[in-house]
Formats: structure tokens, C-alpha cells, sequence
């Protein structure tokens, strides 16, 4: 528009002059010098103009062109970086999932390390004071026990002899631990003071010694009478040292109005002055996740594992053989849980058993408790649901649906055949625990369980060796036939020591008690599978009955009993001179297999939830996060 407007200025004043110098028509025929300058010039001003025009026109396209080329080549620079940006975060994800599962596995070998670091200690100081033999304790031993703390005392008996430091005359009084956590234990000890706690409240709690408690006996000697009669009862329990506990785990303990703890002096009077009237027991608190090991009998780390892995991802599924213990295991978790959250578990823990229903009346059931948590309707809402068997509701895509995150915790159990970490895990958030009968807890399980009973009936009933020689014979038994069932079979059929566990505190009864079971359960058991096995896997051993295990070392007085079953290798499908058999019991490529077949059932993105990697493997095992 400047240039047009130029121009025709121009053409004005051309023609301003021309009217000016009065051209005419002589003009047109004979045009003077100077008009024909300024035509030619404005000629020459107007071609200059369009071609600057022109020109104005094609740099101002080239320059468009350009600065789009540019913005291009930009753009794919740009989408360059991104696609190489995000393959080095793909990268560094993976390697964080690794360095994560490392981690857990790192932190089970460090329980592990830890739990056996106590038993070598608690073993060392059981042979310094056997060595040093302090059975005469020094003079000014007197005026330390007068006062002080529960810390002030070490062991300075040995735990062979018997409390020399508390008087022999006075009132007995029973030392009872309680099965719960610390916070719950004013309002028990309110509403059952005063009672007889061994007979009335063994649900509850459990005596583990008596003592006396004289005039003269001072809360120091009673301090080390507790924390002796304590490490002696769990040595009992698991000579092994595998719980992992001490005296360190006693919070405190109460005997009648009088509370003590280890930070705190001593009361006003004498343990005397609160040993009156109805008090016939003294009240052991252990703390939280000690109390938790001691009430369910599985080392300490293994259940500080689950206790972590349930608070943290608030779904978690305890896997493995029937018999294991998982839905005792489960129950006494989901307790914990909501004692820890100042919860009664009466009320706060909720049970579905999926053994007579289907997986859609357990989606209605979960979509339920997700109504009530959305409309704030938290005072009948619990905090635990224990799914038990939950492999009985079918597909758990169509059983468990589409989980709101609003649940409860959530806590289940399922066979191990039924087991699919992977699905559990992306597409319902759950961790994954392994309870084999091979790793803790169930490792050790049978035996605790039968020497905790033993222990009850000795403390009323005085020693019963016999009884102890049947007690301890049937672990070995149990041990004995997975042994036998991995050999001929696999570890997927190994039996739990659940079907061990309700043997009789009587020797006639308990002889007959085991003849049934043998015979009824867990003969014909032992013969289809291994008769299954071999059929899967061929003749991988020798065969030996397991029935000559129990008569070798039958503990009974007396001859066995000849109604015991055997189970020859006819009855399994095996006959001597069997070429095929032979061949494959000397087949390392087969047994190479079998054995890569086991590691592979009993492994799992999270098998170390598993404690239980040693769940110790000991998951999160209860030895991963196999607790993750």
C-alpha cells in the first residue's frame, strides 16, 4: 500500500506539471525535452517499483518455506530425544524392579543372619554360666537386688538350677504369659482380676512357671525369676533357638495392682504387699510382634515380615499345602492388625470362608464392604477380611472383579496348586507369601505346638517322659514321610503337620489315636501318591516302606501293634527286575528335570515375602517380597 500510494503521488505532480506548462495538442506532436525526461523517469520509477514488488513477494514465500523446513527438522529432533529419553527410563525401571527385589531378598538374609546371631548368643551364655558354674553368687549380690531396675540383673543363674534366689516359703504364684498385644491388656486384666487365669482364661493366656514370692522376696529376684522362667519356656519350646526370642521381649509384667517395666523403679512395697487377697498369677506383656510369635509359634522375623507386608500393601494371599497352618496363621495376623489399630478384633476381624460359596457371592461380599467404607459407615466395617480357601471361588478375575482400593485389608489363603502370583499381584495388588511344610513357619511348627502342650500338662501333672518320647517321635515321623513323598513323587504333595497336631496327653489313648491315623489317612495317602508318581516321574529311588520307619522306631512300651498297613512296592505298581524302572532311576537328565520341576513350584516373584525364606525360605516366605 506505501509503494501504490508512491506511485501515485507520483503520477499527480507529473500531471500538476503538465497542466502547469500548458501542454497541448502541440505538445502531444511535439513533446518537449523535459517532458519526455519525466515520462521516461516515471517509466522507470514505476518498473522499478513492480519489480520490487516483484521481489518483496518471493523472498517473503522463500522465508515462510524456510522457517517451516526449520520447525520440521525440529520437531523431529525433538521426537528423537523423547523415544531415546523414554527407552533409558524403561532401562532404569527395570533395573529398580531388580535392585527392589534384591533388596527384599538382601533383607531376608539379614533376618535370617539376625535370628541365628540370637540363637549363638543365647547358646553362648548358656555355656558361659554352665562353665563359670555361679551357683554361690557373691556377697554384695544381696544389696543390688534390694532396688533397681528389671535391666539391672543379669543371668546370673544358671537355667539348670532351681530359683535359689526366691524364697521357697510364701505364696505360689503363677508366672502367665498373655496371648495379646499390650494395648488390649488393661481391659483384659480389668474385666479378669482376680480369677485363676490358668484354668478359666487359657484361651487367653498360658502359665509357663510358678513362683514364690515370700516377705522378704524383692522385686529384683523377682525380676530374674520372670526373665528366667521366660528364656527356659521358649528354650523348651525351640531348643533350636529359632523363635528368636528373649528377655528382651517382655514389655512388662503386672502382679496385682503393681505394674513393672524396664525403664521404671520399683514400687512402693514389696512384691508381697500386691500378692494378696485373689492374686494368684503374675501377668507377662510381651511386646507387640513378640507377643505375636509367641501366641502363633513362628520365629520373630518371620512374623515381623508379615506384619510389615499387611500395613504396607494391605493385601496379601498365605500359600501352600492343605495342613500348613495358613488359616491359624491368617487369623492370628489379621488380630494383630487390628489390636495395632486399637481395634477389638471380635468385631474388627471378618471371616469369609469361600469353602461352600461361589466366587460370585464372594464379589457381592466385597462390593458390600466397599458400599459401607464409601457412605463412612467405618463402626461396622472391619479393618481384616480373611478370605479363607480361596481358590475354591473359582477364576479370581470372575471371583474377585475389580477391587475398589477403599476394602479393608484383605487376607487370604489358597492351596498351592491354585497359586498364580503373577495374577495376584498386577491384577489385584496382592503379595504373595509360600507356606511350605519344608521352611518356616510350618517347618518347625509341629514341634512347638506339641512341646508347648507338653509343657502345660508337666507344669500340673509333674514330668511325663513317656509322653515326651511320643511328643518328640512325631515330627521326626512327619519329616520322615515328605522325605518319603518328595523322593517317589514331588513336594507338591507333601502333608502339613495339621493332621499331627491333635494327638492325645495320654499313652493308650495317643497308641490308638496314631494306628487310625496311620491306617485311615495317611497309608492309603502315601500309596496313591506315590503310585501317582511313579506314573509321572518313573522308579527315582529304591523303594523302601515308610510303614518300616514307624515300627523301627515306634516309641510305644512294647512291641508294635500288628495292624500297622504296609505298603510294599507291589502296591504301588512296582515289581522287581523292572528294566523300564531301572533305566529311569538312573536317568540324571530325568531327575535333572524333577528337580528343576520342584525348585520351579516352590519359586515365585515373591517367594522372599516369605521370611518365608525361610516363610523363612524364611516368602515375605512370609520370605519375601517371594513378603514382595
Amino acid at each position: 500500500e506505501t509503494e501504490l500510494s508512491e506511485l501515485k503521488q507520483a503520477m499527480d505532480a507529473l500531471r500538476a506539471q503538465s497542466i502547469q506548462a500548458g501542454i497541448g495538442s502541440s505538445l502531444a506532436r511535439q513533446p518537449s525535452s523535459d517532458s519526455v525526461s519525466s515520462l521516461s523517469s516515471a517509466c522507470s520509477i514505476d518498473k522499478h517499483e513492480k519489480k520490487k514488488k516483484k521481489g518483496w513477494l518471493r523472498s517473503s514465500f522463500t522465508k515462510a518455506f524456510s522457517r517451516n523446513a526449520k520447525v520440521t527438522k525440529e520437531v523431529v529432533e525433538l521426537q528423537k530425544q523423547l523415544r531415546e529419553k523414554d527407552l533409558v527410563l524403561t532401562d532404569i525401571r527395570l533395573e529398580a524392579l531388580s535392585s527392589a527385589h534384591q533388596l527384599e531378598s538382601l533383607k531376608d538374609t539379614v533376618m535370617k543372619m539376625r535370628s541365628e546371631m540370637l540363637s549363638l548368643k543365647q547358646n553362648n551364655e548358656r555355656l558361659q554360666r554352665m562353665v563359670t558354674g555361679t551357683t554361690n553368687l557373691p556377697t554384695d549380690l544381696t544389696d543390688t537386688r534390694s532396688t533397681g531396675s528389671m535391666d539391672a540383673l543379669s543371668d546370673l543363674i544358671p537355667a539348670e538350677d532351681p530359683t535359689p534366689d526366691v524364697e521357697t516359703d510364701g505364696k505360689k504364684i503363677a508366672i502367665s504369659v498373655y496371648l495379646g498385644q499390650p494395648q488390649s491388656f488393661d481391659k483384659y486384666y480389668s474385666e479378669h482380676y482376680g480369677y485363676d487365669c490358668i484354668s478359666d482364661h487359657a484361651t487367653t493366656e498360658i502359665a509357663i512357671a510358678h513362683t514364690n514370692i515370700g516377705a522378704s522376696t524383692s522385686w529384683a529376684q523377682l525380676d530374674n525369676a520372670v526373665r528366667r522362667a521366660f528364656k527356659q519356656y521358649v528354650a523348651r519350646l525351640d531348643p533350636g533357638g529359632g523363635l528368636g526370642l528373649g528377655s528382651d521381649a517382655i514389655a512388662s509384667y503386672k502382679l496385682g495392682e503393681a505394674e513393672r517395666k524396664p525403664d521404671s523403679g520399683p514400687p512402693d512395697l514389696l512384691p508381697v504387699g500386691y500378692a494378696v487377697g485373689r492374686v494368684i498369677a503374675l501377668h507377662v506383656v510381651l511386646q507387640p510382634v513378640a507377643a505375636l510369635a509367641f501366641e502363633a509359634l513362628i520365629p520373630k522375623g518371620v512374623a515381623q515380615r508379615l506384619v510389615s507386608l499387611l500395613a504396607e500393601h494391605r493385601r496379601l494371599v498365605l500359600c501352600g499345602a492343605p495342613g500348613t497352618g495358613k488359616t491359624h496363621l491368617a487369623t492370628r495376623l489379621a488380630e494383630f492388625h487390628a489390636q495395632s489399630l486399637g481395634r477389638d478384633p471380635a468385631e474388627a476381624v471378618a471371616t469369609f470362608n469361600v469353602d461352600n460359596k461361589s466366587g460370585k457371592e464372594l464379589r457381592q461380599y466385597l462390593s458390600h464392604l466397599s458400599e459401607q467404607a464409601a457412605a463412612g459407615d467405618n463402626s461396622v466395617l472391619p479393618c481384616v477380611v480373611v478370605l479363607d480357601n480361596l481358590h475354591k471361588a473359582g477364576p479370581l478375575a470372575d471371583a474377585l472383579g475389580a477391587l475398589p482400593r477403599n476394602l479393608p485389608c484383605l487376607l487370604g489363603t489358597m492351596a498351592q496348586s491354585a497359586c498364580s502370583a503373577t495374577s495376584l499381584q498386577l491384577q489385584h495388588g496382592f503379595r504373595w507369601v509360600l507356606v511350605a511344610p519344608h521352611m518356616e513357619p510350618a517347618r518347625g511348627l509341629l514341634g512347638r505346638v506339641l512341646r508347648r502342650r507338653l509343657a502345660t500338662l508337666e507344669l500340673e501333672q509333674g514330668p511325663q517322659p513317656e509322653l515326651a518320647a511320643i511328643l518328640g517321635w512325631l515330627p521326626r515321623v512327619w519329616q520322615h514321610l515328605n522325605a518319603f513323598l518328595e523322593t517317589h513323587s514331588s513336594g507338591d504333595v507333601a502333608i502339613g503337620p495339621r493332621l499331627f497336631l491333635s494327638c492325645p496327653l495320654e499313652l493308650d489313648a495317643a497308641r490308638a489315636w496314631f494306628a487310625d491315623v496311620w491306617n485311615y489317612s495317611l497309608a492309603p495317602y502315601l500309596r496313591e501318591a506315590a503310585r501317582e508318581g511313579l506314573q509321572l516321574y518313573g522308579r527315582r529311588a529304591p523303594w523302601t516302606d515308610p510303614a518300616q520307619f514307624i515300627l523301627d522306631t515306634y516309641p510305644w512300651p512294647g512291641a508294635p501293634p500288628q495292624g500297622l498297613t504296609t505298603i510294599p512296592a507291589k502296591d504301588v505298581g512296582l515289581e522287581t527286575g523292572q528294566t523300564t524302572q531301572a533305566e529311569n532311576e538312573g536317568d540324571p537328565l530325568l531327575n535333572m528335570l524333577m528337580r528343576l520341576q520342584e525348585a520351579a513350584n516352590y519359586s515365585s516373584p515373591h517367594s522372599n515375602d516369605s521370611d518365608c525364606n525361610s516363610l523363612d525360605s524364611n516368602v515375605t516366605h512370609v520370605g519375601t517380597e517371594s513378603v514382595s
